[in-house]
């Protein structure tokens, strides 16, 4: 099925700022955000921006912190990235609102990560053990 054929799930959304290590190739920046369109296709999201910049939301269902957490599972093995920031779940997408921001090679990132894969957390602990989200300017 097309995204076009899809209808966006009612309700929120969040963003999703990724940047690239210093030095990386354009064309691993290409690859990434090529996989990244995949990654949604596959997973029925709608993403929206361009230059490692999104606004996600799920196709045809409520979009929750299960697609928020998967997709951050999913992008911390990416080679080439530096940073993820997440916004948190809201019903519009203007302005900046609370974000969590990690970063690929730190360590309660690989540990949580371990354990959400193990199943032995669910995604709203995933938020809250990286620290959860915070407004901007707050520290």
């Amino acid at each position: 099925m097309r995204a076009a054929e899809r209808e966006l799930g009612a309700g929120a959304a969040f963003t999703v700022e990724l940047d690239a290590a210093p030095g990386t190739p354009l064309s691993r920046v290409r690859d990434l955000e090529r996989a990244i369109e995949d990654y949604a296709e596959a997973h029925d999201l709608e993403m929206s921006g361009t230059q490692l910049r999104f606004l996600v939301q799920a196709l045809g269902r409520p979009t929750t912190a299960e697609d928020q957490v998967a997709l951050m599972d999913w992008l911390v093995d990416r080679p080439g990235l530096r940073r993820i920031r997440v916004g948190a779940l809201r019903r519009t997408a203007a302005g900046h609102g609370a974000y969590l921001q990690m970063a690929s090679g730190d360590m309660a990132v690989i540990g949580v990560t371990l354990l959400y894969r193990l199943g032995r957390l669910k995604a709203e602990q995933y938020l809250e053990i990286l620290g959860g989200f915070v407004r901007p300017g707050m520290h």
